[in-house]
This record gives C-alpha cells, sequence and structure tokens, in this order.
C-alpha cells in the first residue's frame, strides 16, 4: 500500500509540472511538437495505463496477510509437557479422569514448587495424585489416615512461597488429602511465561538463563511474531524452529558461540538481529548501534537475575 501511494504522490507531482508548463507559451509550444510523434503519443498512453493496472493491483487484489501467532497455546503445550514430565520422573501420577487439554500455565508452572513443599513436611511422603489441572489444581495426597498437623504446615509452606495471588486449602476425606490451588492474578505474560523454558534450555546447554532471556527481550521482547530484518523470524530470529522451539536453538547457539568466540560480548553479538553476520565479531566494536545493543543486553543479565532467572 505504501509503494502505491508513492506511486501516486510522484503521478501528481508529474502531472502538476506537466499542466503548470503546458500554461505557459513556451510549454504549448513544445507539448505541439511532441504531441506528433507516434513514439511520444504511445509511451504516454502506455505510462497512464501501467499505472492504472497497478493502482486496480493493489485495490482489488487481497494483500498476502502474515498468520499471527496465538501465544496461550504455544505455553499450555508446554505447560502439558511440563506435567507429564513429572510423570515419567515418578515425581507424581495423573489420574485418569484429569484433563490435560488445556492446563492453565500459572499453575502448572507452580506444581514443582506445591510437590516440593510437600516432600519436605513429610517424611516418608506417597506419590502425589494430580486429580485437575485447567483454571484450578487439584492435588491429592494419599495413604494417610492422620494428615491435620501436616495439613497445616504444607498450607503454610506453600502459600508463603507462592504468594498472596495463588489462594489454596486442603481439604481431608478418608486416607486422601486433597490440595486445591487457583491464581488469583493477572495473567502472566510472554516474558514471565518464557522464563521457565528459557532456564530449561540455558541448563541443557550449560549456558546462563538470565543471558539468553535478556537476548531473547533485545531481540524479539518475547513476541513470537516478530521478524527480522533479514526474514528470520520467532522469539530469537532464528532459521529454525517455532514457537519455543526457537529458545532451546537459541540456547544452543549461544553455547556454540560462547566456546567459539573471544568473550561472552562477540557471543552476544552473534545476535544481533539487524546486520550482516559476514565480520560481525570484528565490526561491532566500530557500530555504536551494535555496541549499545550488546551492553545492554549484558546490563539487563542482572535484572533477570535478581528476578530468580539464575
Amino acid at each position: 500500500m505504501i509503494f502505491l501511494l508513492l506511486i501516486i504522490l510522484w503521478f501528481v507531482i508529474a502531472l502538476f509540472l506537466t499542466l503548470y508548463f503546458y500554461h505557459t507559451p513556451k510549454g504549448k509550444g513544445w507539448f505541439r511538437i511532441l504531441w506528433r510523434s507516434k513514439k511520444i503519443r504511445k509511451w504516454s498512453i502506455v505510462s497512464v495505463v501501467t499505472l492504472a493496472v497497478i493502482s486496480l493491483a493493489f485495490i482489488l487484489l487481497p494483500s498476502a496477510t502474515i498468520e499471527k501467532m496465538d501465544s496461550r497455546p504455544i505455553f499450555e503445550g508446554f505447560s502439558q509437557s511440563l506435567v507429564l514430565g513429572l510423570q515419567e520422573q515418578g515425581t507424581i501420577s495423573i489420574d485418569s479422569l484429569c484433563d490435560l487439554q488445556s492446563p492453565m500455565p500459572e499453575l502448572a508452572y507452580v506444581l514443582p514448587a506445591i510437590v516440593g513443599v510437600y516432600n519436605q513436611v513429610v517424611e516418608n511422603p506417597t506419590t502425589p495424585r494430580l486429580l485437575r489441572l485447567d483454571d484450578k489444581l487439584i492435588l491429592s495426597f494419599d495413604g494417610y489416615k492422620q494428615f491435620k498437623n501436616r495439613s497445616i504446615k504444607i498450607t503454610k509452606a506453600a502459600q508463603k512461597k507462592l504468594g498472596p495471588r495463588y489462594p489454596l486449602k486442603m481439604e481431608s476425606s478418608g486416607t486422601s488429602h486433597t490440595i486445591t490451588v487457583t491464581y488469583s492474578g493477572e495473567p502472566w505474560d510472554n516474558e514471565q511465561l518464557c522464563g521457565l523454558p528459557a532456564t530449561q534450555a540455558a541448563i541443557r546447554e550449560h549456558v546462563d538463563p538470565a543471558l539468553l532471556m535478556s537476548i531473547i527481550r533485545h531481540i524479539s521482547d518475547f513476541d513470537f511474531n516478530y521478524e527480522g530484518d533479514n526474514r528470520l523470524a520467532g522469539l530469537m530470529a532464528q532459521d529454525s524452529g517455532i514457537g519455543l522451539e526457537q529458545v532451546y536453538v537459541g540456547a544452543a547457539r549461544l553455547r556454540m558461540a560462547l566456546d567459539t568466540c573471544q568473550g561472552v560480548e562477540d557471543a552476544v553479538a552473534t545476535f544481533y538481529p539487524i546486520h550482516n553476520t559476514q565480520g560481525l565479531n570484528s565490526e561491532w566494536r566500530k557500530s555504536p548501534l551494535k555496541s549499545s545493543w550488546i551492553k545492554e543486553v549484558l546490563d539487563d543479565v542482572q535484572f533477570y537475575r535478581n528476578n530468580g532467572i539464575k
């Protein structure tokens, strides 16, 4: 559309100058001479027709639409894999009636913390059983006749760890004791939700998760629909991986850069989103924009460490 507007603008300017020149005595004489030429008449008509066709094409033909990626289902999928991973490790069991189609990430992310509190309070803990994970998290601790004192300790410790945005309560029925957790705060944004995947990827590749988070922030600002100048798109503008896969691809690339570059600054420079990668490591120090970008990335690492990404 911008291209079309520019064409029309230049056409209007040319038409204005032509009409202005035509209304001068000398201009009329030149136009009479030029118009007698068949080639001039032919190219004038062709130019007008071409402009009209281009304009109609832009107006009538539907513009290509870029499919926007909805981030919420991405994190629901990650939450599902997180819970299934806990089951594979034997940390929890999943009840046969538990529906994991749409787990709430804000609840799924705190499930390991709740299990951790339970394991600390109870001397011989049984395997917790997940009963529900959608807009509520319900976890059952089975096999205990007396659980009152432990219920109080688990509730207090979990509430202290999770904070006031996570109302929770415990109920007992026979030898089954359930803890119900809800989330009453604002939905987490992409930056908050990327914290756990980035930490997992960083641990796997032996890199600093705070550095990885800072790089993501300064490339895409955690926008899954980000597209760089080099037409590479995604959280980290990588040439492979979609959604959260790019976090793991980016972590592996960061590990490789740290192993091959002279220092952390040179490694971070390889992620600069607006560049030609040829000779980048030797050139970024001469570019104020690139140097400033790298400094901002490294400065924000401490911010993420202070907020628990480490």
